[in-house]
């Protein structure tokens, strides 16, 4: 079990979220069904519980990206469910959940070492349907979450099934290299199967820290990292012929998910003003013996994903 759920519901009111105008950068007021940033004029619907804070020019050149992923994603089966990442062993993608939920334990135990057991005021970035939220919930954090995907099924608003009591979880359409939100405003930023998909990490790196208070921790769960890059390098180019023979077409940049190059993290973290931490990543023997086995499998070495716990420089 992931972190059971309280026996009683948990009495901790939901976190006061600091919006801010995706274009000015004020804060904003809530306005009716929404919110206004007075500075500009500018008012932002409020819909499903999700403030819809994504400039409306990006929100239209991602469009494209967003119908081709939905489909994927509906196509493979993804959808919230209650539970997650708790499966039935029949559940079609159940060893991917199983071992989302062995990282999900090891991540929690790393900033239970590091935070105690809180309450923690934490930012879920690339959220989805917010499976990893509704568990901090359950546990009595304090959760807020952003994604751009708003499919019922399959992104923010799918959150509503995961939990007792939605409105305890704030919600927004918004990209984790632009975050609309306070500066220092979380002690903890989570990415769970995100990070791999930001167009410049290192900008992402950057914007994450700046709504992470001083002290604070960003724990990255779920994106692959490889030793030799050139694996990598294959693994998104078998994806890429995968996606063609199947949908006709490349698609997007925005679709084409990434990777991380171990020997490359400390920089790219620390430039972002990180001190990381890497755990999980197997010892010599043992990566040499699993590269045996997955070259013969697979032709390539596969993916490692370590829990990436950084700390907040300064």
């Amino acid at each position: 079990m992931i972190g059971a759920r309280p026996s009683e519901p948990v009495a901790a009111p939901p976190p006061l979220v600091s919006w801010c105008c995706s274009y000015c950068g004020a804060l904003l007021e809530p306005r009716g069904l929404g919110l206004f940033c007075p500075a500009e004029d500018r008012w932002f619907a409020t819909q499903g519980a999700v403030h819809r804070l994504l400039p409306a020019e990006r929100r239209q050149q991602l469009q494209p990206f967003l119908e081709l992923y939905q489909r994927v994603r509906r196509d493979e089966g993804w959808r919230a469910e209650p539970g997650l990442p708790e499966v039935p062993a029949h559940h079609p993608h159940a060893g991917i959940w199983r071992r989302r939920a062995r990282h999900f334990r090891r991540g929690m135990a790393l900033l239970r070492e590091r935070l105690g057991r809180g309450p923690w005021n934490l930012l879920e970035v690339g959220a989805g349907c917010c499976w990893a939220g509704a568990r901090l919930i359950a546990q009595g954090h304090q959760v807020t979450a952003v994604d751009v995907n708003l499919d019922p099924e399959d992104g923010l608003p799918a959150a509503d099934r995961l939990l007792p009591d939605p409105e305890r979880l704030p919600r927004a359409e918004a990209e984790m290299d632009a975050l609309p939100l306070a500066a220092g405003s979380f002690d903890v930023v989570l990415a769970t199967g995100a990070l791999h998909y930001a167009r410049r990490p290192d900008r992402t790196l950057v914007e994450l820290r700046r709504v992470t208070r001083r002290g604070g921790w960003l724990l990255v769960l779920d994106s692959p990292v490889y030793r030799r890059r050139r694996d990598g390098n294959a693994m998104v180019k078998e994806r890429a012929r995968d996606h063609l023979r199947r949908y006709a077409t490349a698609g997007p940049a925005e679709l084409q998910s990434s990777f991380f190059v171990y020997r490359d993290l400390p920089a790219l973290f620390g430039a972002a003003g990180w001190d990381l931490e890497v755990h999980g990543w197997p010892g010599p023997l043992r990566e040499w013996l699993r590269d045996r086995v997955e070259r013969v499998r697979h032709g390539r070495r596969t993916a490692r994903f370590p829990a990436l716990l950084a700390r907040r420089a300064g």
